[in-house]
């Protein structure tokens, strides 16, 4: 039985299509469109100008970590994810670390 609450899309490894057996692999990808969503700039996507958070626009920023949690939240939830909290944080090495807390 398939669980309808999880989407399923061309599994990627590295950004490239994951090849089995000759065969391009499908999995889970909700973790990959959040990815794809915090990397994005508003603009790449023809079909959704709106969407994207640019995050790396705020490398080597600090003090927006407010900004980012909240771009974080609005963009996915436009896109139908239950979002919690996202913690975003910048560690001593100035390294941005983004847990988003996004569901289905």
């Amino acid at each position: 039985m398939a669980n309808n609450n999880v989407n399923m899309d061309f599994a990627l490894n590295g950004n490239d299509l994951y090849i089995v057996d000759g065969d391009i692999a499908i999995a889970e990808s909700d973790n990959q469109h959040i990815a794809d969503t915090l990397n994005a700039f508003p603009g790449w996507w023809k079909e959704n100008p709106q969407d994207g958070v640019g995050i790396f626009q705020y490398l080597n920023s600090s003090g927006q970590e407010q900004l980012i949690r909240k771009n974080i939240m609005m963009q996915l939830q436009s896109d139908g994810y239950n979002v919690s909290n996202p913690i975003v944080s910048t560690d001593v090495n100035g390294q941005l670390n983004i847990i988003p807390n996004a569901s289905i």
